[in-house]
């Protein structure tokens, strides 16, 4: 809901907050973003769930073997299922503003093809989730987790944003394209932001695997 209403006031034209420099657009996004990403994962609610908010996030957890497999369907459908309600209580709210920017859906510069979409998207989150993996493995450090995920969202939506619409979420890509019928790039906008968690998620798992027979000896 928030999302779609940042675009509504910011890039509809006519707005009296419309942003017509694509640029600034994407940086101010990125900031808001950011900043609402964190505020989500450190309130009380996010806390209780871990504040995934992102099917990325439930599959890396998964994938380095922190979050359980049986419940991956269910907080996926959550995240979907929210993304969907959310836009439509957008359009309930906004009304035909919502409509004319269809639904807040996401798009690609023109000229960018589908394999570089593909990369792009996939590898700006994995570097996103390499952070998340530094903070991690630092107990110290963990509470900074969500701000190091906002912020590393915002940087993306600010510097990419032009280029790829940076999506960089299922759930930020499915209830609009949903609401608006707009599927063009859709499965990469769907899957391209999984597919980098994972892969950050496995490998995270493998070295972590490898460095513990390492340490038992020095422990012993």
């Amino acid at each position: 809901f928030d999302v779609v209403t940042l675009v509504r006031w910011l890039a509809l034209p006519g707005s009296p907050l419309a942003i017509t420099d694509p640029h600034i657009l994407f940086a101010v996004a990125g900031v808001a973003v950011a900043a609402l990403i964190a505020a989500l994962m450190y309130s009380p609610p996010g806390r209780a769930s871990g504040g995934h908010l992102h099917p990325g996030v439930t599959v890396f957890l998964w994938a380095c073997g922190l979050f359980p497999r049986r419940a991956v369907l269910p907080y996926v459908t959550a995240q979907l299922v929210g993304s969907a309600a959310g836009t439509a209580l957008a359009g309930l709210v906004w009304g035909e503003p919502v409509r004319r920017i269809g639904y807040a859906a996401v798009h690609p510069a023109a000229g960018t093809g589908s394999v570089e979409l593909f990369l792009i998207e996939g590898c700006a989150l994995a570097a996103v989730f390499v952070a998340v993996t530094l903070v991690m493995t630092r107990p110290a450090l963990r509470g900074l987790i969500p701000a190091v995920i906002g912020l590393g969202v915002g940087v993306v939506i600010a510097t990419l944003g032009t280029v790829t619409g940076a999506s960089i979420n299922p759930a930020r890509a499915f209830g609009p394209a949903l609401l608006s019928g707009q599927y063009e790039h859709f499965w990469n906008y769907m899957i391209a932001p999984l597919v980098g968690p994972a892969l950050v998620g496995l490998a995270h798992r493998a070295l972590s695997a490898r460095r513990a027979p390492e340490a038992s000896p020095a422990e012993a």
